[in-house]
């Protein structure tokens, strides 16, 4: 360890190159697994319902065939149904009062039950949105649609709407505003033609399985049962496979652990060069070859889990400051992440320290009188 801290220049490189090359491979990661999530959509906020009804062809969140009130009726008339609410996710362009306009996503969501509604309510009732034009604002959108405040009317389509109230809700992929209301207001904002229900929310009664309720619905033939896991893994298995995001993250991610490998073998392995006087000595007061293999992996593994500490910590504090300033960039840090990022550490400091190995093995005692002349 004296020999690992006495050259503080070589030890501070590699810590910082491991440090950076952590913060990189997680930062990336976090932000990619954050998108993920915003590409859930209208999966984040909804928690009512069981089972997501879809079309056959669905993919993501994002594409859809409407369904038709036929089905809707079909789908509640299923044994162990206790609940059948249609679901509306479109968007809309919405004139601000300041002439100038935003596309916006509309959610419209059943006004009897109000299953789909946003997680959580900042102004107003969520029971407003039972009167005439009335829509609900989340929060984030707010300064979007010119700062509105609470009976403020705005112009959907040309269609008249009137805020009630202000929401908290995740936004989608896209960021765009969200605007809630009820389904027959959606689809008036909205006109989408004789099919209109984007998927229909089921919940099942108490008692009665997923699995079971699922094979039931799916045996009407023209729809699917998702649960939301099944619908969020889907969603995030297409836009990982289908576009190039999954491929360009993993680049990024790739060159994290590409630079860290390089930039710490070299520097390692000049520091186990200019070192090998000590290991002479060592060697010719009769350390093993296995003794001082130990020593170099130990160095390295030091350098490492400091490198990686400091590296984890700059992802982390990132990853809180995007959490707690609500920003549109929303990254996740989860556990598993860290776990792969620490095994990618040590493989980085492992192969780094094979160069430098076989130089330390195979140094001759002799060395350190070469060396002292």
């Amino acid at each position: 360890m004296q020999m690992l801290f006495g050259d503080r220049t070589k030890y501070l490189t590699l810590v910082l190159s491991l440090a950076f090359a952590t913060m990189l491979m997680n930062q990336q990661g976090a932000i990619f697994l954050g998108l993920l999530r915003q590409a859930t959509g209208p999966l984040q906020n909804v928690g009512q319902a069981d089972l997501w009804i879809v079309d056959p062809s669905t993919e993501w969140i994002a594409e859809y065939r409407p369904l038709s009130d036929t089905k809707l009726q079909r789908v509640r008339s299923v044994e162990g149904v206790a609940w059948a609410e249609p679901f509306f996710s479109n968007y809309a362009i919405t004139e601000l009062n300041n002439g100038t306009f935003k596309r916006v996503q509309i959610i419209g969501i059943a006004r009897s039950t109000l299953a789909g509604r946003p997680p959580e309510m900042i102004e107003g009732r969520i029971e407003d949105l039972w009167t005439p034009d009335a829509i609900i604002v989340e929060q984030k959108s707010r300064v979007k649609l010119g700062n509105v405040n609470i009976g403020d009317v705005i112009k959907i389509n040309d269609k008249r709407a009137v805020v009630v109230g202000f929401c908290k809700a995740r936004q989608g992929f896209e960021s765009n505003a969200i605007i809630y209301t009820t389904y027959d207001n959606a689809t008036r904002f909205t006109p989408v033609g004789r099919k209109a229900i984007s998927y229909i929310l089921v919940r099942a009664k108490e008692g009665v399985g997923l699995d079971v309720l699922k094979q039931r619905i799916n045996a009407l033939g023209d729809v699917a049962a998702w649960t939301t896991d099944e619908f969020r893994v889907n969603t995030m298995r297409f836009i990982t496979i289908a576009t190039g995001i999954g491929f360009n993250f993993g680049i990024t991610i790739a060159l994290g652990f590409v630079v860290g490998l390089l930039l710490s073998a070299s520097v390692f392995y000049q520091f186990t060069l200019e070192n090998l006087r000590q290991f002479a000595t060592l060697k010719a007061l009769g350390a093993s070859g296995w003794l001082l293999s130990c020593m170099v992996l130990l160095q390295a593994l030091v350098v490492g889990f400091i490198g990686y500490g400091i590296g984890v910590g700059m992802a982390g504090a990132f990853t809180l400051v995007t959490k707690y300033s609500e920003s549109e960039l929303a990254a996740i840090l989860p556990w598993e992440l860290l776990v792969i990022s620490l095994v990618a550490m040590l493989m980085t400091v492992m192969l780094g320290s094979v160069l430098s190995l076989r130089r330390v093995i195979t140094v001759s005692p002799g060395a350190v009188f070469s060396s002292a002349s």
